[in-house]
């Protein structure tokens, strides 16, 4: 066996145990040791990107009220206003429209509407219309007679008349003589800018229907009396020298002329004492009491029928026989009492025609028509072209 062995090494073969004790390890055991600090694994850090660097900002100058730099003074912005609508009619005729005639603590403006004609040589005579609508309602461009008012208004003025419509306070806004006030503003306020429409101020006729008929009958009868001037700050000038609230014509279009007995002439009761909003009469509403209630004397005053004097201008008074709203007895007083006075006067009814001249509710042209005829007829009488009169009428209502 030692020789067996010695061969085995002779012939180049080791025992096993010895060749695993050479051999390379292909499976080495975990160390048993702790890494050292540079055999560890290196951290990776992601790369994080700069952060954006700040820019600077301008710090805002503070300017000291004591420096000695002057600041400047913001330009200011100009003012916005807006000029009143202007409308172009028929024939050459040109229109205004919200002109404003008057401004009243507390109120809206009092606008007017004019329409003029083409340019002529001379001043025309000025028609100052007032509307209708119980006192409570209503405005400067309808009328229930006229399916189109401003057109209508317009045809007048191309017929040689500088033609003024105005807005006035209402009786939910201000009882009696508030409007009557407004009215006489208007009035003054077409005088002293006559010249802005080539309007002859010595020459002014009032128009009205049927309440606005009221306003301008007293307009006409209460010429020059203190107690309905106008408010000194409504912007008419109230003063005594201020332009005349007189007119030299006026048209009555179916309007109250005895308030007193405005409900007996209708043949309906009148209403007695203070009642609730709503179911007082339009007359009650414009006095601030029912007539049969108000005040003594208050009834008569709101009544032009009480202040004729031979001081009034000439009348024409027109109004439809089958009126029921307000009786024909009514305008047939005012001219009974104008000419009894002496004052020229002219009344005309228009068989069937009922309040407004219409018929069945609605406008009757015929009868339109006809009443536009001696309404013109009316106007080219009173104011025939002749040289302006010397001055302006300057009376008191008795």
């Amino acid at each position: 066996m030692p020789r067996l062995g010695a061969g085995i090494v002779a012939l180049g073969f080791l025992p096993l145990y010895a060749l695993a004790q050479d051999e390379p390890r292909l499976f080495a055991p975990a160390p048993t040791r702790t890494a050292a600090a540079s055999d560890s694994i290196p951290t990776v850090r992601a790369a994080l990107d700069e952060p954006p660097v700040p820019t600077a900002r301008p710090t805002p100058e503070i300017r000291s009220t004591l420096s000695d730099t002057e600041t400047p003074v913001p330009t200011p912005r100009p003012s916005v206003t807006y000029e009143p609508q202007k409308i172009a009619f028929a024939d050459g005729v040109g229109a205004q429209f919200d002109i404003a005639y008057a401004s009243l603590a507390g109120f809206r403006p009092l606008t007017l509407d004019i329409y003029t004609p083409r340019p002529s040589p001379t001043a025309l005579p000025i028609v100052l219309f007032v509307h209708g609508g119980g006192w409570s309602s209503g405005d400067s461009r309808h009328a229930p007679a006229f399916a189109d008012f401003p057109r209508a208004l317009a045809a007048l003025a191309a017929q040689g008349y500088v033609v003024a419509s105005i807005n006035y306070r209402l009786s939910r806004e201000a009882h009696f003589p508030a409007a009557l006030q407004d009215v006489k503003a208007a009035i003054r306020w077409m005088r002293g800018h006559a010249s802005n429409f080539n309007g002859d101020p010595t020459r002014l006729a009032v128009w009205g229907m049927s309440a606005g008929s009221q306003l301008a009958a007293m307009a006409g009868t209460t010429c020059g009396l203190m107690r309905f001037e106008p408010d000194a700050n409504s912007g008419a000038n109230a003063s005594y020298d201020a332009p005349s609230d007189c007119a030299e014509a006026v048209i009555d279009w179916f309007g109250p002329t005895d308030l007193e007995n405005l409900a007996a002439d209708n043949g309906s009761p009148a209403k007695e004492g203070f009642v609730a909003a709503g179911q007082t009469s339009d007359e009650g509403r414009y006095l601030g009491c029912e007539p049969a209630a108000c005040g003594p004397g208050v009834i008569k005053l709101a009544s032009p029928l009480a202040f004729v004097s031979e001081n009034a201008p000439p009348f024409l008074i027109q109004h439809g026989g089958a009126d029921t709203t307000v009786s024909p007895k009514q305008s047939q007083k005012l001219y009974d009492a104008l000419k009894k006075k002496g004052v020229p006067a002219q009344i005309v009814l228009y068989p069937d025609a009922e309040h407004g001249f219409t018929k069945n509710g609605s406008p009757d042209p015929a009868t339109v028509t006809k009443a536009m005829s001696d309404l013109t007829a009316f106007l080219a009488a009173s104011f025939a072209d002749k040289p302006p009169k010397p001055g302006i009428r300057h009376t008191v209502a008795n």
